[in-house]
């Protein structure tokens, strides 16, 4: 046994940790079982389980936003059972279990980091990033032919939301030297693309106006960007602070809130939008 593994086994909160998964692999197993599993667990598939973990990776973001270690801890969780459910549903159809995601990641840890695991050399930043991408690419079947930072980036945020792509796109692209200065500069590239979107709107062609709405979205992604904002958070939020403004509308309007002018809307939205101003104050 080596010295790592003799200090890993010596310490009580990773034997504790340990007996705690082992609880946690038994319980994921009684929920996805044929005969007495959760009804709605027992019918999931990698596919119906992709917006849940769309929305529990948003969750844990917005708490890492928020710095409320709580949280953290609890959306960290939810997203270990995605993990686990996505392994054992790869176990039910014979496709791979647990153990094989557990061992293709210890030895991509120890493949990535030679420094660390197969001599001890201590390395600058910039060289433990350029060892990763280098062997990560010799990992590949054809290293050469995905080279390019676009065919990578291609491949990296296909099956990402595109919120998320964007926002991967622009964290790769800067690296390169390829990035905004400042909001300013960011603001007058969102105003180029706004005047552009008013125009495709005039002319009428919806594959114009598709586009230019993209470029205006992509443009506003790459500000959340550089503000440090998690875009789907703050959308989140946005979502809610209109519900809860509506809901103030509906108690003011009772039965006849379907026979509201669009004027009486605006009326009614200004009086909600003070009356959780005062609350929140």
């Amino acid at each position: 046994m080596s010295s790592n593994n003799k200090y890993y086994f010596q310490n009580n909160s990773n034997l504790e940790t340990l007996e705690s998964f082992k609880n946690l692999i038994s319980n994921v197993k009684s929920l996805k079982d044929k005969t007495w599993g959760c009804p709605w667990q027992k019918i999931q598939s990698h596919i119906s389980l992709i917006p849940f973990l769309h929305e529990e990776s948003s969750e844990f973001t917005d708490a890492i936003y928020e710095k409320n270690a709580d949280n953290i801890c609890e959306e960290l969780g939810d997203l270990l059972l995605q993990i686990m459910l996505h392994a054992e549903i790869g176990y039910e159809e014979k496709e791979f279990e647990l153990n094989d995601v557990i061992k293709n990641l210890n030895k991509k840890i120890i493949n990535r980091h030679p420094y660390i695991f197969k001599k001890k050399e201590k390395v600058s930043l910039k060289k433990s990033k350029q060892l990763w991408e280098d062997i990560k690419n010799s990992e590949k079947k054809d290293p050469h032919k995905e080279s390019s930072i676009s065919r990578n980036l291609n491949l990296k945020i296909k099956n990402l939301p595109p919120s998320v792509g964007t926002d991967r796109i622009t964290n790769v692209v800067k690296e390169y030297g390829f990035k905004w200065e400042s909001t300013n500069q960011i603001f007058e590239k969102l105003e180029e693309e706004i005047n552009e979107l008013k125009e495709a709107i005039k002319s009428k062609k919806g594959s114009n106006i598709k586009d230019e709405f993209g470029d205006v979205y992509f443009t506003l992604i790459n500000l959340s960007n550089f503000l440090k904002i998690n875009p789907d958070s703050a959308l989140q939020k946005t979502n809610k602070k209109f519900l809860d403004r509506f809901s103030i509308i509906e108690d003011h309007a009772g039965d006849n809130i379907k026979k509201q002018t669009p004027k009486e809307f605006q009326r009614l939205w200004q009086v909600a939008k003070k009356k959780l101003m005062k609350n929140n104050s």
